[in-house]
């Protein structure tokens, strides 16, 4: 089957937001210590990236500056991030999560994996594979473009 760029392209559009409605509704349902899909994103964007700044971390969300320091100031005060100044620059405010943030982290991570185990678990063992193999080829496609908008390349 000869299957068109622009018809993949059309098929990621219509499911992604699919599969992350699915996974939105879930963490809203287990509520892993009143973690938000925004708390759960900015987490593992921190994880990832220890050190980065609020404005690449507003860039990754998708949010203004003021709109992103309003979810770090909220997960200050729960102690899941902590605020580090830069050793080479005073006026750089860097991140790094908590020990508490990686807790957290991990009771969502659990959760949302469980349920999406078991929304998966129909698959044969054949279409489990063709989907991880799926998977593995498209995240290096897209993360130089994450990378970008880390960079501040791109405006979204």
């Amino acid at each position: 089957m000869d299957i068109s760029t622009e018809t993949v392209a059309r098929e990621l559009l219509d499911v992604v937001p699919v599969i992350m409605r699915t996974i939105r509704t879930e963490m809203r349902r287990h509520r892993a210590n009143d973690v938000t899909v925004p708390l759960f994103r900015s987490l593992m964007f921190i994880e990832g990236h220890p050190g980065v700044s609020l404005l690449n971390l507003a860039g990754h969300l998708g949010l203004t500056s003021p709109s992103a320091c309003k979810i770090v100031d909220g997960l200050v005060a729960h102690s899941m991030v902590e605020r580090q100044h830069s050793d080479t620059d005073r006026r750089k405010i860097t991140l790094e999560l908590t020990h508490e943030g990686k807790k957290v982290l991990d009771e969502a991570r659990i959760n949302t994996q469980a349920r999406l185990s078991n929304l998966l678990a129909p698959l044969s063992a054949q279409q489990s594979e063709t989907v991880f193999e799926a998977l593995q080829i498209l995240q290096p496609l897209f993360l130089p473009a994450a990378d970008k908008i880390l960079e501040g390349g791109i405006k979204i």
